[in-house]
């Protein structure tokens, strides 16, 4: 998401309700890693393959609306 994204407290208003995003792709390729850094500002050299289904829901501000995203 470009300049201008924040994380958001949430608690906020949502000006448009859901965006869902799937990350699809080869095994160990750093899916997981990538919704970390995203999500959680996160990110780990040591981490183990994910088995099953990893989901994160986070609000940002962008452009002075509040979006919803489940990842």
């Amino acid at each position: 998401m470009g300049g201008g994204a924040e994380y958001g407290d949430s608690n906020q208003k949502i000006d448009y309700y859901v965006f869902k995003v799937v990350l699809i792709g080869d095994s160990a390729v750093g899916k997981s890693q990538i919704l970390a850094r995203f999500a959680r500002n996160e990110f780990s050299l040591d981490s183990e393959a994910t088995i099953d289904v990893e989901f994160q829901t986070l609000t940002l501000v962008i452009e002075h609306k509040s979006v919803k995203a489940q990842i």
